[in-house]
This record gives C-alpha cells, sequence and structure tokens, in this order.
C-alpha cells in the first residue's frame, strides 16, 4: 500500500492487500459466472414483444399495404415496429395510382395522412383482422376523409 494511503487508513481497517485482492478476484468471478449462466439460460428461439408484429407480416404487408389490419393500427403505441409498418402501409397506400390526383392537389405527405385518417375511422367497431387499406383509398380519392389543412406539411 502506498505510503499516503497508508496515512488516511482507519485503524479499525485492516490494511493487508491481499485480503482485499482475494475479495475482489471472489467478488468478479462470482458476476462474471452468474452472467454468462444469465446469458446461456433459456431457448434459442426469438422471444416475442407485446405490441411487436409478426415478421413475416411485416414482409406481407410491405409487398401488399392493402393486408394491413384493424389489428396492425392497434397495435402501433405499444412497439416502434408496429408504428413503422402503419407508417410504411399508409405511404405506400398514399403513392396508388387511384389517388395521383390527390397527391397533385395536396401534397404526398398530406395524402398519407389523409389515408391514416381513413384508416383509423374505417376500423372503428371492426374485427382486428379486418383490412381497411382498399375502403380508405377509395374514400381518400372520393375525399370523404382529408388531413386538416392549414398546418404544416
Amino acid at each position: 500500500m502506498s505510503r499516503s494511503l497508508r496515512s488516511r487508513a482507519s485503524p479499525n481497517r485492516p490494511t493487508d492487500d491481499s485480503t482485499m485482492g482475494r475479495f475482489t478476484r471472489t467478488a468478479l468471478a462470482l458476476a462474471a459466472g452468474l452472467g454468462l449462466t444469465a446469458v446461456g439460460c433459456g431457448d434459442d428461439e426469438p422471444r416475442e414483444v407485446p405490441g411487436q408484429p409478426n415478421p413475416e407480416h411485416v414482409r406481407e404487408v410491405a409487398r401488399d399495404p392493402y393486408l394491413l389490419t384493424c389489428a396492425d393500427l392497434s397495435r402501433q403505441e405499444r412497439h416502434p415496429e408496429s408504428a413503422k409498418l402503419v407508417i410504411r402501409a399508409e405511404f405506400a397506400l398514399a403513392q396508388v395510382p387511384s389517388l395521383r390526383k390527390v397527391v397533385a392537389q395536396e401534397t404526398l405527405n398530406r395524402t398519407g395522412r389523409s389515408v391514416y385518417y381513413a384508416l383509423t375511422e374505417i376500423c372503428k367497431g371492426k374485427h382486428p383482422a379486418f383490412e381497411p387499406g382498399r375502403p380508405a383509398v377509395e374514400a381518400v380519392r372520393r375525399g370523404e376523409y382529408r388531413a386538416a389543412r392549414n398546418r404544416p406539411g
């Protein structure tokens, strides 16, 4: 132990470095062992987090945004990946050919928000498996659902 530390050492505490070193090594070994045990436990299957969308469903909706369901809309606040799924689908739907005139009059962003508004309104009272994409696009095309004007975006 260095001289400056010896002078500050409490008379009631042992100053033997070997005792403290053994304690530290033992504690570190125990912590490392527990950490490795925790990492190695359990099955190798990925755990599903509540609200997280099924990866296969995410791929399906990426290929066909009309497959978005009311359950997807209701889960979006529970997991970031669910929110991303809905956002990607709403903007993919905003770009379908039947909404080109709406996008030309508004903006893609506003049309996407209009689609989202239609999706959420159409899902009210519907079964979670209901796919609101087609009726939402048609309703936006007809002008039934429009995102608020006089707002940025």
